[in-house]
């Protein structure tokens, strides 16, 4: 009787949450627009970068309209385990930790991490990093690996990986390390000759996804539908060249 009960009332759940999904018209994202290419303001105040571009394609696809809420980027994930958010867009790369507290979509982007240095650095290799100040925007892979690669006292959490570049332009920081297209896209900006991306320092590769509450079963198969179906028609290819995610265009300009 006690597994009858417990049957019914899992079933209960799931017809709840189909219910739920198809009277659904808006999903509030939670984003952190201080990460571009991925997200950041524009003049008007709107979010925009690949993942706005990639949500709008994904509203249209399964019929509601994605609001995009900006908070701090370590405030995600549990804004989306309480509910707060429906969603959580903002260059999520799919972890085991994370996944722990959230479900992830079928990736839609591959990508890994660059260590942004002065160009006369004595960082030549990942053992290298041991013993330097490294700076990440917190709550980050990058600060993640900024920690397992040196020791704790080195290690240096910004709420934006902007100001921690801008610390290591000033001298109080030894390397940066964050997502390549947004250390592509700071050395861009700022367009500073004694900063680069070291070619000696490298990483796994990590796959980008959006982050759904635990059990939204529903949600999470139209998600990667919507996804699948984006990667097969070639929107995110068009979107990678649109927001020059791998640096392409830049390589190709010089």
């Amino acid at each position: 009787m006690k597994k009858l009960i417990a049957l019914l009332v899992a079933l209960m759940m799931v017809l709840v949450n189909v219910a739920a999904l198809a009277e659904t018209t808006t999903l509030k994202a939670g984003t952190s627009p201080d990460f571009p290419p991925f997200e950041s303001m524009d003049d008007a105040g709107a979010v925009v970068g690949f993942d706005a571009d990639l949500a709008a394609a994904i509203a249209k696809i399964i019929g509601v309209e994605i609001v995009f809420e900006p908070t701090s980027f370590d405030s995600i994930v549990t804004g989306v385990q309480t509910g707060l958010y429906d969603l959580g867009i903002s260059g999520f790369y799919i972890t085991e930790e994370r996944l722990a507290n959230v479900d992830f979509t079928v990736p839609y982007l591959e990508d890994s991490q660059s260590c942004i240095v002065k160009v006369d650095s004595a960082i030549t290799d990942n053992a290298s990093l041991m013993g330097k100040k490294i700076g990440s925007q917190s709550g980050t892979i990058g600060l993640e690996s900024a920690e397992a690669s040196t020791d704790e006292s080195n290690v240096f959490p910004y709420t934006k990986a902007l100001d921690a570049v801008m610390d290591l332009k000033g001298g109080k920081l030894d390397a940066v390390i964050t997502d390549t297209p947004v250390a592509k896209a700071i050395l861009a900006e700022l367009n500073d000759p004694t900063i680069t991306i070291s070619t000696t320092v490298s990483f796994g590769v990590e796959y980008y996804g959006i982050a759904l509450p635990k059990g939204n079963d529903e949600l999470k198969a139209k998600l990667d539908e919507a996804i699948t179906t984006l990667i097969a028609d070639g929107t995110i290819d068009q979107l990678v060249q649109k927001w020059n995610i791998y640096g392409t265009a830049d390589e190709a300009a010089e």
